[in-house]
C-alpha cells in the first residue's frame, strides 16, 4: 500500500513535503530552514561557553577579515591541526604498543611459571 503511494507521487511529481524542483534548486521553504536551523545552531551556543569565547578571542586577535578565502585558509588551518595532532595520538599509541610488545615475553614467562606450579600442586582425583 505504501508502495503504491510512493510511485504514485513521482508519477504526478508530488514526491513529499520539501521536494525540490526539477531544475536542482532547493525551494524557498528548505533554504528559509536550513538557515533557521545554522541561527539556532549558532545563537544555541552560549558566548559563556569557555571553547567559544576562547575561539572568538583567538579570531579577533588574529585580526581576520570576513571572505571567502580567509575562511577557506582557516578551514584548512584546523583540518591540518586536527590532523598533526591525530598523528601525534598515533605516535604516542605506537610507544605504548611497542612497551606492551617488550613486557610480553616476562609475562608469558611468569604466565609458564604459575601454571607449572598449579599442576604440580595438583592432587589426584580420587577414584
Amino acid at each position: 500500500m505504501s508502495t503504491d503511494y510512493f510511485i504514485a507521487g513521482k508519477l504526478s511529481g508530488t514526491g513529499g513535503v520539501g521536494e525540490t524542483p526539477t531544475s536542482g534548486t532547493p525551494s524557498p521553504a528548505l533554504r528559509s530552514n536550513a538557515l533557521s536551523s545554522k541561527v539556532t545552531s549558532v545563537l544555541s551556543s552560549a558566548y559563556t561557553d569557555p571553547d567559544i569565547r576562547d575561539a572568538l578571542a583567538l579570531l579577533d586577535t588574529r585580526g581576520l577579515e570576513n571572505s571567502p578565502e580567509t575562511r577557506r585558509q582557516l578551514r584548512l588551518n584546523v583540518q591540518k591541526d586536527v590532523i598533526q595532532s591525530n598523528g601525534d595520538v598515533i605516535r604516542e599509541f605506537g610507544h605504548v604498543a611497542e612497551a606492551c610488545r617488550s613486557v610480553q615475553p616476562q609475562l608469558t614467562l611468569k604466565l609458564t611459571t604459575i601454571l607449572s606450579n598449579l599442576n604440580a600442586l595438583a592432587l589426584p582425583l580420587p577414584v
